[in-house]
C-alpha cells in the first residue's frame, strides 16, 4: 500500500502546477485586457483631441478674420478721407476731411491694443492718441482706460525693442512633420500612425482655415469697431501679408507687413493669452477636461502633430476622462475571474475532501483489519486448543471439561458481542436508522436488561447497581439502549476490572428537558490523550489493546452513533476522585 504522505505529496505537487497554471492564464488575460482597455482609451483620447483641434481652429478664425479685414489706414487715429463731397457736391481737396479710426472704439475680447510699427521702428497705437494730437470728435474716453492704454503702449515698446518683427513675419510658417530622430523613438507602430494621422489632420485645418480666410469678405466694423459700416472702411492691403501669430517671449501677437505711402509697416494686435488660454480651454472642457495648451516657439513644431492651425500653440490631451464621453466600458474580466478562481477553490477543495475521505477510510479499513484479525486470533486458537484436546479424550476430569466448556462459551460471546458491533456499525454506516422511536419508561426498560448487564459484569467479577426512578419517560428505541448500556458495561467490567470498588452504577439524572442514563465505575478513569480519541471508529492499535483490555476501538463510536441516529448524544464526564462517566441523553417523552 503506498504510503499516505507519498500521495500528499503527489496530491500537493499536481494542486500546485494547476495553481500555477491558472495564476499564469489569469496575469496574462489581465494584460491583455489592460492593453485593449488603454488601447481604446487612447483612441478615444485621440479622437477627443482631433474633434477639440477642430473647435479650437473653429473659434480662432473668426478672432483672427477680424483683424485680417482692418484696413491699413486703420491703425492711425485719423486717417484723410477719399472721394468725399461737398455740400456742392464737388469732391473735397485731399487733406481737409478725416476721418476717425474704427479702433478707436472699445477694444474686441481677448485684444490688449492694437499696435503699428513704423519703418523707422517707431511704435504707436490707434488707441492711444498723442499728445497734442486732438482726439476725434466723439471718441472720449475715461481717464483709466487711456492711463491703462498708455501703460500697455510703453509695455509693447520695451517688448519689440529687443525683437525684428520684421525678419520674423518674413520667414515661412511654421510646418509640422516627423522629423527622423521622433521616428526612430517612438515605441510601436501604432505611435508612428497616430502620429501620421495627426500631422494629415493639420494638414487639412491648415488647408481649411486658409481657404476661410480667402473667402471671407470683409468685416462689418458695426460688430468691433465702434460702429462704422463696413463701406466706410477701405479693403484690406493687396500688396499686404496675412495676418499671422507669432511669439515675442511670453506675449502673442498677431501681425502683418503692408506697404503703405510707399514704406513698409507692420500691424497687428498684441493677444490677451492668459485669457485667450482659458477660455480656450473652456470650449473643450467636455471633451478633454485635463488638457493644456503649451507655446510653440522656433522654426518648427516637432512631435504628434496636435498643434492648431490658427496659432502657434500645441494641444496636450492630459489623461482620460473617467467614465466620460468616449472612454471605455468597465471591464468585466475581473468578475469573471473571481468566478473562475471560485470554481478553482471550490474544485480544489472537493479534492482535497475527497483524498482526506479516501485516505481516512484507506486507514480505517486498515485498522479494522488488523484489530479484527487480533481479536479473532485469540479465541480462536482458545477454540482450536479446547476442541482439540476435548475432542481426543486428553481431559478425562469432568471438572476440567466443564471449566474448558465455560472458556468456550465465554469466548463464544466474546466473538458474538464483536460481529454484533461491526454488523451494527455497517448498518450505521450504509444509512440505515434504528427502529421507529417509542415511549417507554425507563425504570422497566433498564429492568429488562438488567439480567444481561449483571451477567457481564459478574463474568469479570463486579456488580451493576441500578438506581432508577419509576416516573420518568424518554422518546427512545429500547432496543438500541440495550446495546449502548451493555457496551458500556462491558468496557466498565474490561477496564475496571483491577479497581478495588468494584460497583458498576447504572444511575438516572435530568437537565433541560433531556433524562441521562449514566453508567460510572471506580476503575483509573480515562486521560485526556485518549479521551480526545474516545469516539473514534477503530481509534484502538494493536500494541494498546495488547497492554489494555482486548477490543478493536469500535463499541464507543458505535454507541455515540446509535445515540445520535435516535436523536440522543453520548458524552464522557470526568469523576472526581478518579473512575470513568459515560452519560446516554434521551429527550423526554
Amino acid at each position: 500500500m503506498i504510503r499516505s504522505w507519498r500521495i500528499w505529496i503527489a496530491v500537493s505537487a499536481c494542486l500546485c502546477l494547476a495553481l500555477a497554471g491558472v495564476v499564469w492564464l489569469s496575469a496574462f488575460a489581465l494584460r491583455l485586457d489592460r492593453a485593449d482597455q488603454q488601447a481604446r482609451e487612447n483612441a478615444a483620447r485621440e479622437e477627443n483631441a482631433r474633434l477639440a483641434l477642430w473647435r479650437l481652429d473653429s473659434d480662432l478664425l473668426p478672432l483672427v478674420a477680424r483683424e485680417s479685414a482692418v484696413a491699413a489706414e486703420a491703425y492711425a487715429p485719423v486717417s484723410p478721407a477719399r472721394g468725399v463731397l461737398d455740400a456742392k457736391g464737388l469732391p473735397l481737396e485731399p487733406g481737409t476731411a478725416f476721418l476717425a479710426s474704427p479702433l478707436l472704439a472699445a477694444l474686441p475680447e481677448h485684444v490688449l491694443l492694437h499696435f503699428q510699427v513704423a519703418p523707422d521702428g517707431t511704435v504707436s497705437s490707434p488707441q492711444v492718441v498723442e499728445p497734442g494730437t486732438h482726439a476725434p470728435a466723439g471718441t472720449a474716453l475715461p481717464a483709466s482706460e487711456v492711463a491703462r492704454r498708455e501703460g500697455r503702449l510703453r509695455e509693447l515698446k520695451g517688448l519689440l525693442r529687443g525683437a525684428d518683427l520684421r525678419r520674423a513675419l518674413a520667414e515661412q510658417p511654421v510646418q509640422v512633420r516627423r522629423p527622423e530622430a521622433s521616428l526612430l523613438r517612438l515605441g510601436s507602430p501604432e505611435d508612428l500612425t497616430q502620429v501620421a494621422k495627426n500631422v494629415s489632420e493639420y494638414s487639412a485645418r491648415s488647408r481649411s482655415a486658409s481657404q476661410a480666410m480667402r473667402q471671407a469678405p470683409n468685416l462689418s466694423a458695426s460688430n468691433s469697431y465702434g460702429g462704422m459700416e463696413a463701406q466706410e472702411l477701405a479693403p484690406p492691403p493687396a500688396d499686404g501679408d496675412a495676418m499671422r501669430a507669432l511669439w515675442v517671449g511670453d506675449t502673442l501677437l498677431l501681425g502683418r507687413r503692408v506697404r503703405l505711402e510707399g514704406g513698409e509697416y507692420i500691424q497687428g494686435c498684441w493677444l490677451d493669452w492668459q485669457g485667450l488660454r482659458l477660455w480656450l480651454l473652456g470650449q473643450i472642457r467636455d471633451l478633454l477636461p485635463s488638457a493644456s495648451l503649451e507655446p510653440v516657439r522656433g522654426r518648427e513644431a516637432q512631435g504628434d502633430g496636435r498643434m492648431l492651425a490658427a496659432l502657434p500653440v500645441r494641444l496636450v490631451p492630459g489623461h482620460s476622462p473617467q467614465g466620460g464621453q468616449g472612454t471605455a466600458a468597465a471591464s468585466t474580466l475581473p468578475a469573471v475571474l473571481m468566478v473562475a478562481w471560485s470554481g478553482v477553490l471550490l474544485a480544489g477543495v472537493a479534492v482535497v475532501a475527497l483524498l482526506v475521505g479516501v485516505v481516512s477510510l484507506s486507514e480505517r479499513r486498515g485498522a479494522f483489519v488488523s484489530a479484527v484479525t487480533h481479536e479473532l486470533r485469540t479465541p480462536l486458537t482458545t477454540f482450536r486448543m479446547y476442541t482439540e484436546m476435548l475432542a481426543a479424550g486428553m481431559v478425562p476430569d469432568e471438572g476440567r471439561r466443564r471449566e474448558y466448556f465455560d472458556i468456550l462459551h465465554r469466548e463464544a460471546e466474546r466473538l458474538s458481542h464483536l460481529v454484533e458491533n461491526v454488523l451494527a456499525y455497517a448498518r450505521i454506516e450504509r444509512g440505515r436508522a434504528p427502529a421507529k422511536l417509542e415511549r417507554v419508561k425507563v425504570r422497566a426498560m433498564v429492568e429488562r436488561m438488567e439480567e444481561r448487564l449483571a451477567q457481564r459484569a459478574a463474568q469479570a467479577g463486579m456488580e451493576v447497581c441500578v438506581d432508577v426512578p419509576a416516573d420518568v419517560a424518554v422518546l427512545t428505541d429500547p432496543s438500541a439502549v440495550e446495546q449502548v448500556l451493555f457496551n458500556l458495561v462491558d468496557n466498565a467490567s474490561k477496564y475496571a476490572a483491577s479497581a478495588e470498588d468494584r460497583r458498576i452504577h447504572v444511575e438516572v439524572e435530568r437537565r433541560r428537558g433531556q433524562v441521562g442514563l449514566s453508567v460510572r465505575d471506580h476503575g483509573p478513569g480515562v486521560d485526556a490523550a485518549t479521551a480526545r480519541r474516545l469516539f473514534e471508529p477503530f481509534s484502538k492499535s494493536v500494541q494498546t489493546a495488547a497492554k489494555t483490555a482486548p477490543g478493536v476501538g469500535l463499541g464507543l463510536a458505535l454507541c455515540r452513533r446509535l445515540a445520535r441516529s435516535m436523536r440522543a448524544d453520548l458524552r464522557h464526564e470526568r469523576v472526581p476522585g478518579g473512575g470513568a462517566r459515560f452519560v446516554l441523553w434521551l429527550p423526554v417523552a
